[in-house]
């Protein structure tokens, strides 16, 4: 799946969002991230790979160990 990344006036984005809606109708996947949902991701990412880097990640047995207790 692509990516595209949108800025637009609102009556262009209402007019694309008409499109979206009438293609997902049709069965295609298409997922719609606001601003806010991307920033966010784009921080957990950029958390997550820090912590790789420094080397504070857990292996998934230990994380499902926890979890259990």
């Amino acid at each position: 799946m692509q990516t595209l990344h949108l800025r637009a006036e609102s009556k262009t984005i209402e007019t694309i969002m008409g499109m979206l809606n009438q293609i997902s109708q049709k069965g295609e996947e298409i997922e719609i991230i606001d601003n806010l949902i991307y920033n966010k991701e784009l921080q957990m990412i950029s958390k997550s790979l820090s912590q790789i880097e420094k080397g504070q990640t857990k292996e998934h047995n230990e994380v499902w160990s926890e979890l259990l207790k």
